[in-house]
C-alpha cells in the first residue's frame, strides 16, 4: 500500500476574514491556488477562553486530545506533564523520518530520524542534530530583541553567525535582504517592524536545506510572524473597529503592516510548492485566528514586559534558587530549583502591588516545578507609578518605569475560535470545501494520510471529505 508524506506548515492565527479579501485584491496567488486546488475548511478550537492560547490550541492540533488529556495550560511548561504524543512522537515511534522546525512546545529536542529544532521560546539553543544550533541561537537572541532591544542584536553578531549560518543553507539573496532591511533602519528607524517578516524566510532557508537532505515523512514548520502583525497593528489597519483614536501618522507608518506578514506568509507558501512531490500532502493550518481586541482600558492595553528578568528575581530574593524565561510580552515562566521553594516565591509575587493594595501587580499558574506569571496593566499607569514588594520592608517600593517596559504599541488582536486549514497535494480533492470540523480532526487526519493507525484517545474524526477515496491513501476506511 502507498502512503503519503506529509508537510505541515503552521501559520500562527491566520484568519480567514483577513485572507479571503486579500485573495480578492489578488494579493495572496499562492493561497488562491491552493484554495481553488485544494481542500479549506475552517476548524473551530475545541479550547476556549480563558484557555485560548496558542501553546494549548496547537497541542491539541498535535495530540488530537483536548486540554483536559494533554494537560498544556501554558507555555514551555515542563515537557514531562505533557501527557498526550504529539504527531511527531506518533510517528517517530512507527519508524517514520521526521523533520520538526519550530513547532509550539517542542523543546526538548529528540533524537529522530531526521531533524529537530525547537520553537522560539525554548528554554536553550540545543537541537538534533547537534551542528544546527546556530539557526537556534539566531532564533532565540532575535525572537527575544523584537519584544525588547537586545545588546546582541546588532550587525556585529549578525556577522559572526552570518558564516555558520550560510553553510547551513542560508541563501545569499536572503543575506542581502537582512543587509536591506538594517541600512533602512538606520535611515527610518520607525521601518524596524517589517524585520519580523525576516525571520520566516530567513529559518525557511534552513528549512528547506534541512527537508531536501532527509526527505522526512512528517515535517512541521512553523512562524508566528502573521500573528504578532495582528496583536500589534489591527487597530492601524481598520481604525473604525476600535473606540480609540488612530492618529494618521500611525495609520500612515502601520496600516499596511498586517498586509506585509500575509503577504510574506504567500511567498513562504510559495516556496513550499517547490518541495512537494507526487507523493507529498501539504496542509497549512492555524489552531485558532485573530479579530479586533477591544480593550477595557480608556487609551487601550499597552504592549508590555519585565524590563529586566534577572533583576526582578533579585528583588524576589530567589537569586542562584530559580531562572526566568521570558515567553509572551507580558509574560514569563520561573523555574525553581527546588520544588520547597513554591509557597514562598508565589506568595512573594501575589504580594506585590502597583500604587495601593487593591492593584497586584502579578497573577500566577503552576505546574510541576515551574511558575508562569503574567503582569497586570490598569487605567492610568505611568513610569513615575509604585511598584510595591512588601516582603523587602520599606526598601521595596521601585519605579514602575525601572521595573516595566512600555513597548509604546497597544495591544488590537485578540484570539478569535476559528482557525483555517488548506489541504494540497497528494490523496487531496481539488477545489472541495469541508463545512464543519474543529482542530480534534486535523491530526487523526494526517495519520491516516501517512498510513499510521489513529491512536484510540485522539477525539477527532479523519476529514475524508478532503481525502482521495482510494486504497492507496485510505486504507481499510475506504
Amino acid at each position: 500500500m502507498t502512503h503519503n508524506k506529509v508537510l505541515l506548515v503552521e501559520l500562527n492565527e491566520i484568519t480567514w476574514s483577513l485572507i479571503d479579501p486579500l485573495i480578492a485584491q489578488g494579493k495572496l496567488p499562492t493561497f488562491a491556488k491552493l484554495m481553488r486546488d485544494g481542500v479549506w475548511a475552517s476548524p473551530m478550537s475545541v479550547d476556549l477562553p480563558p484557555q485560548l492560547d496558542p501553546w494549548i490550541t496547537w497541542t491539541t492540533l498535535y495530540t488530537g486530545c483536548p486540554q483536559s488529556v494533554h494537560n498544556v495550560y501554558f507555555l514551555e511548561q515542563p515537557p514531562d506533564t505533557i501527557r498526550a504524543k504529539r504527531i511527531w512522537e506518533i510517528c517517530r515511534q512507527y519508524g517514520l523520518k521526521i523533520g520538526v522546525y519550530g513547532s509550539l512546545c517542542s523543546w526538548p529536542p529528540r533524537q529522530v530520524n531526521g531533524f529537530y529544532v525547537p520553537d522560539t521560546f525554548a528554554q536553550d539553543s540545543t537541537t538534533y542534530p547537534e551542528y544546527l544550533q546556530p539557526i537556534q541561537e539566531l532564533n532565540l537572541t532575535y525572537t527575544r530583541s523584537i519584544r525588547l532591544p537586545s545588546d546582541q542584536d546588532s550587525l556585529m553578531f549578525k556577522a559572526k553567525l552570518g558564516a555558520k549560518l550560510m553553510a547551513l543553507g542560508l541563501r545569499a539573496g536572503t543575506m542581502a535582504r537582512i543587509a536591506n532591511q538594517l541600512a533602512h533602519e538606520k535611515v527610518d528607524p520607525r521601518v524596524r517592524w517589517q524585520r519580523v517578516a525576516l525571520q520566516p524566510l530567513v529559518n525557511f532557508d534552513f528549512f528547506s536545506s534541512l527537508y531536501r537532505q532527509y526527505r522526512p515523512d512528517f515535517a512541521t514548520f512553523h512562524t508566528n510572524h502573521v500573528a504578532h502583525y495582528m496583536h500589534t497593528y489591527w487597530k492601524a489597519m481598520q481604525p473604525e473597529a476600535f473606540e480609540q483614536p488612530t492618529s494618521e501618522d500611525e495609520i500612515k507608518q502601520y496600516g499596511g503592516a498586517i498586509e506585509y506578514g500575509y503577504r510574506t506568509a504567500d511567498e513562504l507558501l510559495r516556496r513550499v510548492l517547490s518541495l512537494l512531490d507526487k507523493q507529498t500532502t501539504l496542509v497549512v493550518a492555524s489552531s485558532m485566528g485573530q479579530k479586533p481586541f477591544a480593550s477595557q482600558l480608556r487609551d487601550g492595553k499597552p504592549i508590555c514586559q519585565v524590563r529586566s528578568l534577572e533583576r526582578l528575581i533579585e528583588i524576589l530574593g530567589m537569586q542562584g534558587k530559580a531562572r526566568a524565561l521570558s515567553t509572551m510580552s507580558d509574560q514569563f515562566n520561573i523555574y525553581l530549583e527546588s520544588e520547597g521553594l513554591r509557597e514562598e516565591l508565589e506568595q512573594r509575587i501575589r504580594d506585590a502591588y502597583v500604587d495601593s493594595p487593591e492593584r497586584p501587580m502579578f497573577t500566577t499558574v503552576n505546574i510541576g516545578d515551574c511558575v508562569t506569571v503574567n503582569l497586570i496593566l490598569y487605567e492610568g499607569l505611568s513610569e513615575d507609578s509604585r511598584c510595591v514588594f512588601p516582603h523587602l520592608g520599606g526598601g521595596g517600593i521601585f519605579r514602575y518605569g525601572d521595573i516595566v517596559y512600555n513597548t509604546g504599541q497597544i495591544k488590537s488582536g485578540c484570539h478569535d475560535p476559528k482557525g483555517t486549514l488548506l489541504l494540497y497535494g497528494a490523496g487531496i480533492r481539488a477545489g472541495g470545501h469541508i463545512p464543519e470540523c474543529d482542530n480534534l480532526d486535523i491530526a487523526p487526519t494526517l495519520l491516516t494520510l501517512m498510513g499510521v493507525p489513529v491512536p484510540s484517545e485522539m477525539k477527532g474524526r479523519i476529514l475524508s471529505e478532503a481525502l482521495v477515496v482510494d486504497r492507496k491513501y485510505f486504507g481499510a476506511a475506504a
